[in-house]
């Protein structure tokens, strides 16, 4: 024992914990075994009891250990089990402004798809038959139909993200073959994720032209040879190059393309069906205009400006598209049938007339939102706020900058309002952790010591639990 323990007179000695059994036998865990398993509270127990013991071996310190009874621990266990019961993905109000927020899941999804979803997961589904003939069905025929409509491609298949899209396309166009890219355009995307790895992991060539800011059409061309693959262009989807640069254009690669008899990939990434240019942001090309332009296959996501769940479309000539559904990675990587249920009836909002389907999708509902109208509802969000909670608070109307997010439209800004919240006495990251830690969680920004919660990302359904949660910092501050 060292001199600062005994002159502490704190034992090194570990105490008796509580048995096993008589741990279950507290009345909350006795309740709670009508839900869970008694086997498994018996090894969350075990589990529990080896934490303390550990704690006491790091800290050599039995005081930490004195007022550990049964009901303590069954609380500890109580409390374990429960948060193993709820899901682990929970509802999240989104006060960052940032409408495809990818920690925060990206896109909404709307209510109809998501109602038709359940109706076809709580039972069978036509995924893979034909209900006409009885014979066997390709899961992707209605999906292809739809594209087919709205975008002018021959054919289309689903996959789990973009990057597998890409990964699917590679390995089935360029096994061993070389796919030829600008420098320009070798991006890398959230997760450290990079476009020559995944390029090189499928089993492809990488074949590097031009340079960081400048690639013409003819460093494709002089690129060309029997092993080329095939040529890509990778939308710079989180990024922007500025000042002394050039670009090989759709038109050039598509010409040259058609004359070396070499396919023409277009990675778009996130995959506009609607011209955003409406909402007062740049102009986004969208899958339509680049299967228009004379592309051969386009890959996107889904999640993004489609407005649907994370996946990864790959549409375009028919015989190209063929290659790839043919190809083996593709039954890894393909969508299931929830999956296929979503982009269905995301991809059949798009035939309603503009107005219609804007308001239908969330990410583009969300996106045309006037500022002076995000504003009017702040200000009667404001008025609904207790006095009680004003008088602790200091809450303020603020002008804010409201962005797509997601990899869309880098640099692009909206013009947006949100509510400012102060404290005297504690600090903002102090303020944000509390809302954090509000169910539903609030995930407001912070900046200049200040918490704001954007109002444009605030869905309708979220103005109620936000009212409580900001009302619940007076008791915790």
């Amino acid at each position: 024992m060292s001199d600062k323990s005994k002159a502490k007179g704190v034992s090194t000695k570990m105490p008796r914990l509580p048995q096993v059994d008589k741990i279950l036998r507290e009345p909350s865990l006795e309740i709670l075994s009508e839900t869970v398993d008694r086997r498994y509270l018996a090894q969350m127990v075990r589990d529990e009891l080896d934490l303390l013991r550990m704690e006491f071996k790091q800290s050599g310190d039995s005081a930490n250990t004195e007022n550990i009874d049964e009901a303590s621990i069954a609380e500890r266990v109580e409390s374990r089990a429960r948060d193993f019961l709820e899901s682990g993905l929970r509802r999240v109000i989104n006060g960052t402004g940032v409408i495809l927020n990818t920690n925060l899941g990206r896109a909404p999804l709307p209510v109809p798809v998501l109602t038709d979803m359940l109706d076809v997961g709580q039972g069978y589904s036509s995924l893979e038959i034909d209900v006409e003939s009885g014979r066997r069905g390709e899961r992707t025929k209605k999906i292809s139909r739809l594209l087919r409509l709205l975008t002018g491609c021959e054919a289309a298949i689903v996959v789990n993200n973009n990057a597998s899209a890409v990964m699917l396309t590679v390995a089935a166009l360029a096994p061993g073959k070389e796919v030829v890219v600008s420098r320009s355009e070798l991006v890398e995307i959230g997760g450290s994720f990079r476009l020559p790895d995944v390029i090189i992991s499928a089993g492809g060539i990488l074949k590097e032209v031009g340079t960081t800011n400048k690639t013409r059409a003819a460093d494709f061309e002089r690129a060309t040879g029997d092993n080329t693959g095939f040529y890509l262009r990778c939308h710079r989807s989180n990024f922007e190059i500025s000042g002394f640069t050039e670009d090989a254009s759709m038109e050039e690669l598509v010409k040259i393309a058609a004359s070396k008899n070499v396919p023409l990939v277009e990675d778009l990434g996130s995959g506009a069906f609607f011209d955003i240019a409406t909402f007062g942001l740049k102009k986004e090309q969208t899958v339509k205009e680049v299967i228009e332009s004379g592309v051969n296959v386009v890959t996107f996501s889904g999640d993004k400006l489609l407005g649907g769940p994370q996946a990864g479309i790959i549409a375009g000539d028919a015989e190209l598209v063929g290659r790839i559904r043919k190809n083996p990675m593709y039954r890894a990587l393909r969508a299931d049938k929830l999956i296929l249920s979503l982009i269905e009836n995301t991809l059949s909002l798009y035939l309603a007339p503009a107005q219609l389907m804007v308001s239908s999708l969330p990410v583009l509902a969300l996106s045309a939102v006037p500022a002076s109208e995000i504003r009017r509802k702040v200000e009667q969000f404001l008025q609904g706020i207790d006095q009680e909670v004003k008088a602790g608070l200091s809450l303020e109307v603020v002008e804010t900058r409201s962005t797509l997010g997601g990899g869309s439209l880098p640099g692009e800004t909206q013009e947006s309002f949100g509510l400012a919240l102060r404290n005297s006495s504690v600090s903002a990251s102090k303020l944000a952790s509390l809302l954090r830690g509000h169910k539903p969680p609030v995930v407001p920004v912070v900046q200049n010591d200040t918490v704001i919660i954007d109002f444009r990302t605030i869905l309708e359904r979220d103005l109620e639990p936000l009212a409580g949660a900001i009302s619940q910092l007076i008791g915790k501050i």
